[in-house]
């Protein structure tokens, strides 16, 4: 028996037997704290996948128990990311509305001291963009975005038009066409209770520290800071992750306190990290469009010179989208999700191998030491003065053996 575009011949028992855990937990349920010292750590980029295939990922690495928890002598950094591996393109929403809700509730039904469970775009969605999105409302605006954005292909005045007199009109409080029918058309109430509750319980978190495997201290965040959240944040010199997680986990326990009260109540209310990150607005701008969302937890390396790069959309001052890899702190080492390898493979051009290909791959390396910018697939050490992103983001959707995929090792104990 195998998982969906999954070739697996690992122990199928673990990994249906966690596959029944994260079925039967509710919102909330959570596991007593384990007794063993940790023994392994791991991070895992963005897990939008199937549950079977992330558990047989979990499994092939050794890092399930026989009972279809974690073993206990396990930490794990989940770097983001938990929901819309699905599209209505691809007629999958039904798969991933079940599975991204049931794998981040098992990650969070373990104890805080062995699940670490940071925030991505996709999962503040649920929160922000969509704050007060109903099922029913949010299927109907699909069905049209879906249409709309067909005709774009045909018919762009056209398009644009109907953009502007029927959908924006008729869903007012929905985002941009492309975020509703493609990135996070797996949408629905319970999800974004789900991260209501988490968010209010504290287990969802922002940024993370912790020792790499070669003893580097590391900052993880979903997507990496830049020069532009230091100096948000008020730290434009701080290069010590433990500080700067710890001040980016204020700037969510401040975010969370102010909806707090509405959100126990049963209210709509967005929650706000701006400007660190900002949503996909909701009201036109002044060229009667919606824009997308940037910032923190949506923007991603890249070069500003590459072919076909739109500086006006992608550096947009309130809300990037794409930053150059030269804003990376120098003297501080990041791991971060969000950004997959096809992708870097088309925008970081000038700064990697010719004959690089498009791989699957769940651990590069994005240096920058002095005037050369690098982008090379594995882990590689970095100067004292370099700034180091290591990208984890393994595409899990396109991967069809466990075998493939790698975890970044941290070191047992360090993660704070």
């Amino acid at each position: 028996m195998s998982g969906p575009g999954l070739a697996y011949t690992g122990s199928m028992n673990r990994v249906e037997r966690a596959l029944g855990v994260a079925a039967e937990l509710a919102d909330g349920e959570r596991r007593a704290e384990r007794a063993a010292s940790a023994r392994r750590a791991v991070a895992i980029g963005d897990p939008q996948a199937h549950a079977h295939k992330l558990f047989a990922v979990l499994d092939h690495h050794g890092l399930l128990g026989d009972d279809g928890w974690l073993r206990d002598d396990v930490e794990l950094v989940s770097i983001g990311d938990h929901f819309d591996f699905g599209t209505r393109a691809q007629g999958t929403t039904d798969a991933a509305r079940v599975d991204g809700p049931r794998f981040l509730r098992w990650l969070c039904a373990h104890p805080p001291s062995q699940t670490t469970v940071l925030i991505g775009n996709h999962d503040t969605a649920r929160v922000m963009e969509l704050a007060s999105a109903s099922d029913v409302r949010f299927d109907a605006a699909a069905l049209l975005a879906g249409e709309l954005v067909a005709l774009k292909e045909t018919a762009p005045h056209e398009a644009q038009a109907r953009l502007r007199d029927e959908y924006m009109v008729a869903y007012p409080e929905l985002p941009t066409l492309g975020l509703v029918h493609r990135d996070f058309s797996a949408f629905t109430e319970a999800q974004r209770a789900l991260v209501q509750h988490e968010l209010l319980d504290g287990r969802l978190r922002l940024a993370a520290s912790a020792r790499a495997a070669d003893g580097v201290d590391v900052l993880l965040t979903h997507a990496g800071v830049t020069a532009r959240e230091l100096a948000l944040l008020g730290l434009p010199d701080e290069r010590d992750p433990r500080a700067l997680a710890a001040a980016l986990g204020a700037q969510l326990t401040a975010a969370v306190d102010d909806v707090r009260a509405r959100w126990r109540a049963g209210a709509a209310a967005a929650l706000s990290l701006a400007p660190l990150h900002v949503p996909g607005a909701t009201t036109a701008d002044g060229l009667g469009a919606l824009p997308e969302g940037g910032g923190m937890l949506y923007h991603r390396p890249s070069d500003p010179d590459r072919p076909g790069a739109d500086r006006s959309w992608e550096r947009e001052v309130t809300r990037p989208r794409r930053y150059h890899p030269r804003t990376l702190p120098a003297g501080l080492a990041q791991v971060a999700g969000h950004t997959g390898h096809p992708k870097c493979v088309a925008e970081l051009v000038r700064w990697r191998d010719p004959a690089m290909e498009e791989t699957l791959s769940g651990r590069r390396t994005l240096r920058v030491a002095g005037d050369r910018i690098s982008y090379d697939l594995g882990v590689h050490a970095a100067g004292p003065t370099d700034a180091v992103l290591y990208m984890i983001d393994p595409s899990f959707h396109r991967a069809t053996d466990p075998a493939a995929i790698e975890l970044f090792e941290l070191a047992p104990g360090s993660i704070t």
